[in-house]
């Protein structure tokens, strides 16, 4: 795919003396152009949208508004349109953030689906609707007790997916999924620090979409200096679990996930990584020793691997590493 756009705007700031109030405006002309394996050699397609966004933050810090949307007029993608809006209010130092929004996305279904993509392996796809998400959320943050809890409710109909290697399929009930996210770091002794995040989501109605019930990840470590004034360090340990669910399969011949209902899956053991991040000025590094977990005493190696997606194990021990320096003269 090749991707050339064009776009207009015109932005303002209603207040002179608020920088971070602002109101933007715009229409955008996209042309795509790709290369397929099927009928013709190249095919050209263009999108023409329009697009606004407003931003208020107050002078007071106590208000932050954001609203934006687009709408697709003519093209490709005619008619698809995505609408935001988020409010979020300071209450109190005890209180801390409360933050509520809401999204509506109406957007037609990835190429993949398209009869005219090279990946359409079934002569007999039909024509998909578009598909239309509802998200409704909010969060409520303490800075001071370094918590957070997110709640999302999300309300879908005409959901696409493949239902095998290659037969793609769409549900044309509308079914609701509910997530509950609560983050939270506990001090445990001197600068010693456990960082947990859990997730909780259920799904209501008939679709073919999986999921855990519960997933956690949680890291036990230092955060400190080691009394360099220079150096930023945190390293510990990081654990991660998920109950068991039916997780998707892979099909190699479309590069996408297919719904599964006839194998769960589940993990041996939770996944195990081990991690050092630091910052010595300028100087920034990390290195981690990820699933640890595969350690197999008995026959030794790492080879008690995962598989998570049938078929496709996660690897052994891996060593990563990597480095930031930034040169400012």
């Amino acid at each position: 795919w090749h991707e050339m756009i064009n776009d207009f705007s015109i932005y303002t700031f209603p207040d002179a003396k608020n920088p971070q109030q602002f109101f933007k405006a715009g229409a955008a002309l996209q042309n795509l152009s790709g290369d397929f394996d099927t009928g013709l050699v190249k095919k050209k397609y263009y999108n023409f949208f329009v697009h606004g966004e407003y931003r208020n933050r107050t002078r007071n810090k106590k208000w932050d508004i954001e609203a934006s949307g687009n709408f697709y007029i003519n093209g490709l993608n005619a008619g698809d349109y995505n609408a935001f809006l988020s409010l979020k209010r300071f209450l109190s130092s005890k209180l801390g953030y409360l933050s509520v929004g809401f999204q509506n996305v109406n957007r037609t279904p990835s190429f993949v689906f398209n009869e005219q993509s090279s990946f359409d392996l079934d002569p007999q796809t039909e024509s998909f609707n578009k598909e239309n998400s509802i998200n409704i959320f909010g969060s409520l943050e303490q800075p001071l007790r370094k918590l957070r809890i997110t709640g999302s409710y999300y309300l879908i109909s005409n959901y696409t997916y493949f239902n095998n290697f290659y037969d793609a399929a769409q549900v044309s009930s509308i079914f609701n999924v509910l997530q509950i996210i609560a983050e939270k770091q506990i001090r445990i002794r001197g600068k010693w620090n456990w960082r947990t995040i859990i997730v909780l989501q259920q799904k209501a109605g008939n679709s073919p979409v999986n999921m855990p019930l519960l997933l956690t990840r949680n890291q036990v470590g230092y955060d400190g200096n080691l009394g360099f004034k220079n150096l930023s360090i945190s390293m510990g340990l990081e654990f991660r679990y998920f109950t068991p669910f039916y997780i998707d399969r892979y099909s190699p011949l479309n590069g996408q996930f297919f719904n599964n209902t006839t194998e769960k899956t589940r993990l041996k053991v939770p996944e195990i990584h081990a991690y050092v991040h630091f910052r010595i000025k300028s100087f920034t590094a990390y290195l981690r020793g990820e699933n640890l977990n595969t350690l197999d005493i008995t026959n030794g190696g790492f080879t008690r691997n995962n598989v998570i997606v049938p078929g496709y194990p996660y690897p052994g021990m891996q060593i990563r590493l990597g480095i930031f320096w930034s040169f400012v003269n």
